[in-house]
């Protein structure tokens, strides 16, 4: 989330676009959270705000006393509102490189590996296609990743970006899970997951999704309240809290099946924990630590899949090639099955989301993947474990002249079965 000084509580206000934000700490300590993230492995991204600026307290806004009728002086006159504040004069030379060079120096001075651009529907095209083009020929190695609603490939394949921002997958999810708004039939739900395992003309890096939310579904500015539905959840409050083995079971098979898919996946903090609730800045709704120093046992749980579900997608390159499959659709028991390949292994990646349940290697699974191979178990959201049980799945499957392989399937549950 952004990291530029701001007024209000979220990052989303901006007020100075190449200053830290002061309450959290120094330009100094921001580098060396970034140095000590690259220590451990992790690359860092920034959230950039530059398609509107806030007007109050804001030293740019007061530059030359505004202007008439509130105009917002030099930075922004000229410009129509947003529902969150003026935008910038993006006709002015002057303003289009502040916007520029303040992207310029999270990479320079920071050394963060990308950046997400807010909302950048409200920017014009011709900008970003410039900013773009520049930052990709200064930064060759760098992700930029954009925000549009609706969503559109055109962000990429024309405005330059790498990425773009996913909220459909969430959304189709809720739609799934609630069965309504077509997620209660048959073929509209298989067609939301197919779209969901290789968005609509995107390729592999092209979206950034979360099935299970993010800080525009997870977090709440009004005390549980902000839609007056109490639906801005962490995903397990939304099925019926931690202490539901039913909301348990699903988060794992939803984190699962988001690894599998094409695109890049994206978990809000807490989520990996099976924090409740809603998220906020406020002290009681922060990331809840405490669920993983008293060693939770349905957190621990929770833990033990992420890591496990993470390290297959690290380890298995066939997760993260753009080749995607469909080879099983059975929209009824809500069962889809997929292949990621690459030259040496294939993955085939079973979701079930339903109540159904299949034992004694009861259920059929076309793979078109050639007679006589043997499937191998590599990963299973209902093993014990992970909050599941004993013989929920079946390790080792022979597919028959036909290519199909028959293994048990459990109720709620991801599986990823690998051949050579």
């Amino acid at each position: 989330m952004p990291t530029a000084e701001f007024g209000g509580i979220w990052g989303y206000n901006s007020r100075q676009l190449m200053a830290s934000h002061g309450p959290w700490g120094s330009a100094a300590d921001m580098r060396a959270m970034v140095e000590r993230a690259h220590s451990l492995g992790m690359a860092v991204l920034f959230d950039v705000v530059l398609n509107h600026g806030s007007a109050k307290m804001n030293v740019l806004w007061n530059w030359d006393g505004f202007g008439p009728d509130n105009c917002g002086g030099i930075f922004f006159e000229g410009e129509k509102d947003t529902p969150w504040g003026k935008r910038f004069a993006f006709h002015k030379p002057e303003v289009q490189d502040y916007l520029k060079q303040a992207c310029r120096v999270w990479i320079e001075e920071y050394g963060v590996d990308g950046l997400r651009f807010d909302s950048v529907h409200n920017m014009p095209w011709w900008l970003l296609q410039q900013m773009t083009f520049e930052l990709k020929s200064h930064y060759p190695n760098k992700i930029l990743i954009a925000e549009i609603t609706p969503e559109n490939p055109q962000v990429i394949n024309d405005a330059g970006f790498h990425s773009c921002w996913l909220h459909a997958t969430h959304f189709d999810g809720i739609k799934i899970m609630k069965g309504c708004d077509g997620g209660g039939d048959p073929g509209k739900r298989i067609g939301m997951l197919k779209n969901m395992v290789a968005p609509h003309g995107f390729g592999n890096i092209g979206g950034v999704h979360s099935a299970m939310g993010s800080h525009d579904q997870i977090g709440d500015r009004d005390h549980g309240k902000q839609d007056g539905h109490g639906t801005h959840r962490h995903f397990v409050s939304r099925w019926g809290g931690k202490g539901n083995w039913h909301a348990r079971t699903q988060c794992r098979a939803w984190f699962g099946f988001q690894n599998c898919c094409k695109g890049l996946p994206m978990t809000f903090m807490g989520t990996e924990n099976l924090q409740e609730d809603w998220w906020h800045v406020d002290k009681h709704h922060r990331m809840n630590w405490g669920l993983v120093e008293g060693a939770d046992p349905q957190t621990m749980e929770m833990r033990a899949f992420v890591t496990a579900s993470n390290k297959l997608r690290i380890s298995c390159e066939a997760l993260t090639r753009d080749d995607v499959k469909f080879v099983h659709e059975d929209g009824q028991n809500a069962i889809l099955a997929f292949m990621r390949w690459t030259q040496d292994v294939a993955a085939l990646c079973i979701v079930h989301f339903g109540e159904g349940q299949w034992e004694n290697d009861g259920y059929g699974v076309s793979t078109t993947w050639g007679g006589g191979r043997t499937w191998k178990l590599a990963l299973n959201s209902q093993a014990k474990e992970f909050g599941g049980w004993d013989g929920s799945s079946t390790p080792e499957a022979k597919a028959d002249d036909s290519g199909k392989i028959m293994v048990n399937i459990p109720k709620w549950s991801m599986l990823v079965y690998l051949s050579s």
